[in-house]
């Protein structure tokens, strides 16, 4: 007998920490409080927030993705381009001459997993397409 309390007060002693800490979390009752909550604002806050509202709905260009799918010469570019629409009839296409090259870009996407999403679909057919940030027309 001697042996067991021995070895009881021995587990006891090791986890007395555990045990307090589920005793103190099992036996507390939480309740959620109920209430109304009132913002109130001046006239300047309001009327910025009007001002920045009309130059979000004046803006035109922002920061988003566009697939590049051809950079080489003139001919490379409008070959590409009818290929292109011979596939895919949405997206937004634009030829673009940095001279010497040309490039082929396509899409106006806000997000970058936009972007990746129609890359996939994209390199089936122009397997060296990528995704280059810049600014795009919404």
């Amino acid at each position: 007998m001697p042996k067991l309390q021995y070895l009881m007060k021995s587990f006891l002693n090791k986890y007395r920490f555990i045990f307090l800490t589920i005793f103190l979390f099992g036996s507390t009752y939480v309740s959620a409080q109920e209430g109304s909550l009132t913002i109130q604002s001046s006239e300047s806050i309001k009327q910025i927030i009007a001002k920045k509202k009309a130059y979000n709905k004046s803006v035109t260009k922002i920061k988003g993705y566009r697939i590049q799918i051809f950079f080489g010469s003139e001919k490379g570019a409008y070959k590409t381009r009818d290929k292109f629409r011979a596939i895919f009839s949405k997206p937004f296409l634009k030829i673009q001459n940095f001279p010497p090259d040309w490039k082929v870009r396509v899409g106006n996407y806000k997000t970058r997993l936009e972007a990746d999403r129609a890359l996939i679909d994209i390199k089936k057919d122009f397997p060296g397409a990528i995704v280059l940030s810049e600014m795009i027309t919404i």
